[in-house]
């Protein structure tokens, strides 16, 4: 691009390093923003600069968040005894959109994957292992994903809270409503059999 201006050759590889985007789309997103009046560029270029300042994670549930404890953590109306660990910050979104969980959080900043770097001392799982020793929790909910990964996890923390005297659950799995029995694969089809329940 040696013969784009400085300014929007900058602008397109800082979309590029995006996940997802490509140098052509991050070229599209630049030509874009160029024709965008000055002000709503500058709007733009706030809102990604307040996300550097403002946005950090929670000390005690580790979510993002623009304080310290977070908005779930402060709350006295959450049921303190019910922690639901999760992966992500944005797997607390999802569950919280259901409305039926009331309790608090505990994210572990990813899931154990050698290959990508993430070991158990790489994630938030000391802090959880803390957490869970306090005489007000009585159940962890294990709401990791249904992958490799996710399940190396399950079992990993499983093992480590074997010893303390709390319940330790995980989401159920099986057939999504709609689903066609013949179209499933082995392994959703089994988990629907033994996470099966009465009508």
């Amino acid at each position: 691009m040696p013969s784009l201006p400085e300014p929007i050759q900058n602008a397109a590889a800082a979309f590029d390093s995006l996940p997802g985007v490509g140098p052509r789309a991050a070229l599209r997103y630049t030509y874009w923003l160029v024709t965008q009046p000055k002000e709503s560029i500058e709007r733009f270029a706030r809102s990604i600069q307040t996300l550097a300042q403002s946005v950090r994670h929670c000390d005690v549930c580790g979510q993002w968040s623009d304080r310290s404890p977070c908005a779930i953590c402060s709350d006295p109306k959450r049921d303190a005894s019910s922690m639901c660990v999760v992966a992500t910050s944005p797997d607390i979104k999802a569950v919280e959109e259901t409305g039926v969980f009331k309790g608090t959080y505990h994210v572990l900043g990813g899931t154990i994957d050698p290959i990508e770097g993430r070991t158990p001392d790489t994630l938030r799982i000391p802090q959880l292992l803390e957490r869970a020793k306090m005489p007000i929790v009585k159940e962890i909910i294990l709401a990791l994903d249904t992958d490799v990964q996710g399940d190396v996890t399950v079992l990993y923390l499983k093992k480590q809270l074997a010893n303390l005297p709390l319940k330790v659950t995980r989401l159920a799995r099986g057939m999504p409503t709609g689903a066609a029995l013949e179209y499933a694969d082995a392994h959703t089809l089994a988990d629907a059999l033994q996470n099966r329940k009465e009508t």
